[in-house]
């Protein structure tokens, strides 16, 4: 009873057989009171034609006898009985040999192992004072017989009927199960494989199987993101070790030696003493820097980005009021638009892409130098420039500087790597374009951003 199939088969035989049995009881029922309405009715009109015939014969005080009506009720079952002050003035056929009942109306009499159906009237006469009775009588073993005919027959149809119904639904139900078993078949390939990119065709079958077909659709979507969110996840997990790992090492090992050096000689002069701990204290900011770099590598891997209307004008505007502060010897020339400028993002990923251009330009320009922003928006999209007036990226390099921990040879200002790394990622995750150019207004790098336009907003 696990089966699908057999349970329909089981639940189509439980109501055709209540049907079955209901149809068969209520034909037997109205066969059984049509055949009794007909004896009634016989016995009723032979009261009445035997009753006048009487009358003429008790008016000329003459026996009524008559062989012919008495073969007729003989071969029929049938019997008449007149009696006038409880003698029997006539009996003709084959009547019971109860007395007749003093109540007029029908009823059913049983004598010995036969039963009789019996009609009893009073002979409607003024000269007989009430005193004459005629009674109409019929066996009714016939009529028991052929109900019992027919009940077998009902029964036996009716199991012939309910048997091939039952077989007929069990193969029908194969047939109509022949699109969930290709649905089954089609989702244990599916977990066979373990391929969440497979789809399963929402267009044949009947209406439930395609809303079915949908919704593992949209499961095996839901699934599919999940797992590339999981992997994505665990790459970037993998990816942070072995990066943290790699770059780790050497500044832990410059401090841990630094650190060994005044615990093995306390005596130091207090220039050299003074030297190590600068050092030692310039390492632990390197770790920190690069630890801070690995971790939004890291989440911008992983992030869900949920995108929503961002003002890069106002992010921008944040960014260069952080940076002003840490570096208060560098000149900031910005050209921000009055406006909005609005582009369709994820707004922690944008604000790394502003922070670290700006304190790249800051960082690795001219100490005092200048560093020019400019943020500009249309139709089109968003732009942003970034220059310095340092040494630049010559051209050669300008494709390899986007991958971390890179570095340009012949660099002497310190960094993580990690800078341009976390801009190419988060430009990616938003469809942005990055260049590379010489700045000819400052002599250093120039960097351009342009952010594709915002969709229009749906109408709901």
């Amino acid at each position: 009873m696990r089966s699908l199939r057999a349970r329909l088969s089981l639940g189509v035989a439980g109501v055709l057989t209540v049907v079955l049995v209901v149809c068969g009881v209520s034909v037997s029922r109205y066969v059984e009171r049509n055949e009794r309405e007909t004896v009634d009715d016989r016995l009723q009109r032979t009261a009445e034609i035997t009753q006048a015939n009487a009358l003429l014969a008790l008016e000329r005080e003459v026996p009524l006898d008559s062989t012919e009506l008495d073969d007729v009720l003989r071969a029929s079952g049938t019997s008449v009985r007149l009696q006038v002050g409880g003698l029997d003035f006539l009996d003709l056929g084959t009547a019971p040999s109860t007395p007749v009942s003093p109540r007029a109306g029908l009823r059913t009499v049983t004598q010995g192992d036969r039963r009789y159906r019996v009609y009893t009237a009073a002979v409607d006469d003024p000269t007989l004072s009430g005193l004459a009775r005629i009674e109409a009588a019929t066996r009714v073993e016939r009529i028991e017989r052929r109900q019992r005919e027919l009940d077998r027959n009902l029964l036996l149809f009716g199991s012939i009927a309910l048997l091939l119904a039952v077989v007929a639904t069990f193969v029908f139900a194969n047939v109509l199960l022949r699109p969930l078993q290709r649905l089954r078949k089609l989702t244990h390939g599916i977990a066979g494989s373990e391929d969440l990119d497979q789809r399963i065709p929402a267009d044949e079958g009947p209406a439930e199987l395609r809303a079915l077909a949908e919704s593992f659709d949209e499961m095996l979507a839901r699934l599919a993101q999940s797992s590339a969110d999981r992997e994505r996840a665990l790459e970037a997990t993998r990816r942070f070790a072995a990066d943290a790992g790699h770059e780790l090492r050497t500044p832990l090992t410059s401090v841990q030696a630094n650190l060994s050096a005044l615990h093995r000689h306390p005596g130091l002069p207090v220039e050299k003493r003074t030297a190590l701990l600068e050092d030692a204290l310039g390492e632990q900011q390197r770790l920190v820097a690069l630890l801070d770099g690995l971790q939004a590598l890291a989440r911008g891997d992983v992030a869900p980005l949920e995108h929503a209307p961002v003002d890069l004008a106002e992010q921008l505007d944040h960014t260069l009021e952080a940076i002003r502060a840490r570096y208060p010897g560098t000149r900031f020339e910005v050209e921000l638009p009055e406006d909005p400028v609005e582009v369709e993002g994820w707004a922690p990923g944008l604000r790394l892409v502003l922070d670290n251009l700006v304190r790249n330009a800051a960082h690795h320009g001219r100490p005092g130098g200048t560093v020019r922003v400019a943020l500009s928006g249309n139709g089109h999209g968003a732009d942003l420039v970034v220059e310095d007036d340092g040494r630049g990226i010559p051209e050669a390099d300008r494709g390899r500087v986007f991958e971390p921990f890179a570095r340009v040879d012949g660099t002497t200002v310190p960094g993580s790597g990690l800078g341009l790394a976390l801009v190419a990622q988060q430009a990616g995750h938003h469809g942005a374009d990055v260049a590379l150019e010489d700045s000819e207004a400052l002599g250093g790098l120039r960097v351009r951003v342009h952010f594709p336009p915002s969709p229009p907003p749906r109408q709901d």
